[in-house]
This record gives structure tokens, C-alpha cells and sequence, in this order.
């Protein structure tokens, strides 16, 4: 059979299966990549203590691969890839389905890494033909646990770790169910990883030593930003776990967590500050006047006028804004006044972006 014929009969084949295959299982995927970027999903990992919710998940990323570059792929390895241009040879790449999550910290890449593996129900299976791998310094690997995860390492200082998987449940029967790449790393290594693919990098072919020496120097220096980030990041849980306060202490980020589980409020990482420049617009910029103001009377009516209104209980930033907007109410139905204005207020909000999308 000619080149150009087995091109055609193969570009059809990979679009028959991209339609049952990969597609339904990007949805899929994209629905469990949603679950992950919920602040509320960490929550599992801080119940009964004092700290924020975690919430690492930055953002996601997920793409199929176009299908020229799998005939690439396919014709640059013959020897991964005996049959060539072949069904066969589809089921045997492993990123057909790409996926990246990004997280903010080091210390947060274990956390993903648990959750991956443990996670109840289990979502994903990780494959027992291609382990993990973990593109980091053995120290960096040492100090976060990953210890499981086999080290490697690219010239060019890239970092990431990477795992092949698929999914525990799906449409797709488990015979032609894909594994697929996902690969974690943080803000700072997503960074570099942008630049470096920007800059077409590639130290096997890059012959100029100046610019190999500047890519060496940069992965250095950036690997330390990372660190410090990270130190700072540790240190600011380490004053939530150990907290200690009183009434008329001010808010910071290191005393709200435990304020707000006292009232049965749990917050995430990311909306620490958000939340304190949300009270502190309304005047509650103490210990002692959030405790007042967030009363279980109150507490209870707002639970109860949101379940009323919305058939469902308010999230943790729905039920401090509302809190906030409760300040110097009098009576009862002032109140419901308030939390019902409050709702609307979040419904215009919420249309608003949704016109954006």
C-alpha cells in the first residue's frame, strides 16, 4: 500500500476513534479536572482542624493531540511503534489525552500525588507498565515524600511529575479504555515550562553555549524562588495550625481559620484575603465582632433562607458575605430583608459571568 493511501485509511481510523474514544473521555476527564479546581474537595484533608482548606489546584489544562502530531510520533519511534500507522499503534500512546494541573506551592504536589492514588471513590487508575516519574532534585524529592515516584531529568531543567492513567469508571468499556498523561507541577515550574517551549529549547540541538549556561542559571534560580514561595506558604500554615487568640485581636490570615471553624465556617487557602477585605468592608475587622455578629441564631437563618430561596445551604464566602451584610440588623425580618437582598445580589453576579463565558 502506498504512503499517501495508508495516511488517508489511518487519518480516518484516528477520527473514528478520537469520536468513541478519546472525546467521550475527555468529558469525562474534564468533569473530574472541575471536582479538583473546587476549593471545597481539600476539605477532606483538614477536617477537624484548624487550618484552611488547602485548595492547591491553581488550574487545568486539557487537550487530544492533534492528529498530525501522532503520525509524527508514530514515524519518528518504529521501534516503539512496529505496526506504523495503525489502530493498534493508537492504543499504545500514552498522551493521545493530555492533561495538566497546576498547583500554587511544592508542598501541595504530595498532596495531589495522595489523592491520586487514594482518593475514595477512586477516580483514576495509575498504570503499573509506565510509574510515575518525577522530573525534581533528589533532595526536592527527599523532602516532599515522593520517594515512590522515579526520579528523571532533562537537560534543559524542565520540572514536573508525570503520571500515566486512566480513568476507574467511564463509557468506555475497560478494554478500550485510554491511559492518559497528567502531569503536575506548580506556578513557577509551569512558568518556565511556557518559556522554555516559547523559546524552542532544546539542549540536543542548541549548540550555543551562552544560551545553554543562561537556561542552566534560570532553571537554578527560579527552582529557588520556588522554594522560598513554598517556605513562606509552610510558614503561614504552621501559624494557622498553632493559633492562638482573643476577642479583641484583629483578623489576619493566620487567626480566620480557626475564627470561622469555631462559628462551623470552613474557608479555602486561596479566599483567605479575600474574605478579610470582604468583613473589614463591612466593619468587622476583630475577633470578638465577628463572633457577635455571627451568632447560631443567625447562622441558622441564613442556612435556612438560603435552602427558602435557592434550594440549596450557602457556600462558605456566601455565608460570610451575607454575615457582613447582617451587621446592625435589629430584628428578624430585617434580616431575611438582608440575606434576600444578598442572594440576589449573588444571582446577578453569577449571570453576569456567565454572559462573559
Amino acid at each position: 500500500m502506498k504512503y499517501d493511501e495508508k495516511l488517508e485509511r489511518f487519518l480516518a481510523e484516528y477520527e473514528i476513534y478520537e469520536n468513541h474514544i478519546l472525546k467521550p473521555t475527555y468529558e469525562e476527564i474534564k468533569n473530574y479536572l472541575h471536582q479538583l479546581e473546587n476549593p471545597a474537595y481539600w476539605g477532606k484533608y483538614t477536617a477537624g482542624s484548624s487550618i484552611a482548606n488547602p485548595s492547591p489546584v491553581r488550574t487545568t489544562f486539557i487537550r487530544i493531540k492533534r492528529p498530525e502530531k501522532v503520525v509524527g510520533k508514530i514515524l519518528r519511534r518504529p521501534e516503539q511503534f512496529p505496526d506504523g500507522l495503525s489502530t493498534s499503534s493508537l492504543r499504545e500512546i500514552h498522551d493521545l489525552i493530555g492533561v495538566r494541573v497546576v498547583v500554587y506551592f511544592l508542598s501541595q504536589l504530595p498532596l495531589v500525588d495522595r489523592d491520586l492514588r487514594n482518593s475514595e471513590p477512586k477516580v483514576v487508575e495509575i498504570s503499573e507498565n509506565d510509574p510515575p516519574e518525577a522530573y525534581l532534585s533528589r533532595g526536592l524529592i527527599r523532602r516532599l515524600g515522593l520517594t515512590h515516584v522515579s526520579r528523571k531529568e532533562k537537560k534543559s531543567g524542565y520540572s514536573s511529575v508525570h503520571y500515566t492513567v486512566r480513568l476507574a469508571k467511564s463509557s468506555v468499556p475497560k478494554k478500550d479504555r485510554p491511559f492518559f498523561e497528567i502531569q503536575i507541577r506548580t506556578l513557577a515550574q509551569e512558568l518556565w515550562s511556557e518559556l522554555e517551549h516559547n523559546l524552542a529549547y532544546k539542549p540536543d540541538t542548541r549548540t550555543n553555549f551562552s544560551a545553554t549556561r543562561r537556561f542552566d542559571i534560570l532553571s537554578r534560580e527560579l527552582g529557588a524562588i520556588d522554594e522560598h514561595f513554598n517556605l513562606l506558604y509552610e510558614e503561614l500554615i504552621h501559624s494557622q495550625e498553632t493559633a492562638k487568640y482573643e476577642n479583641e485581636d484583629m483578623l489576619n490570615l493566620e487567626n480566620l481559620p480557626a475564627v470561622l471553624a469555631k462559628i462551623g465556617v470552613r474557608c479555602s487557602f486561596n479566599d483567605l484575603s479575600d474574605t478579610l477585605k470582604l468583613l473589614s468592608g463591612k466593619g468587622i475587622n476583630t475577633v470578638g465582632t465577628l463572633l457577635d455578629v455571627a451568632n447560631p441564631e443567625r447562622l441558622e437563618t441564613i442556612r435556612n433562607t438560603y435552602l427558602s430561596s435557592t434550594g440549596y445551604t450557602p457556600t462558605s464566602l456566601e455565608t460570610i458575605a451575607t454575615l457582613g451584610a447582617l451587621k446592625g440588623a435589629r430584628t428578624i425580618s430585617s434580616e431575611i430583608r438582608r440575606i434576600n437582598a444578598q442572594i440576589e445580589h449573588n444571582q446577578s453576579w453569577d449571570a453576569f459571568k456567565r454572559d462573559l463565558k
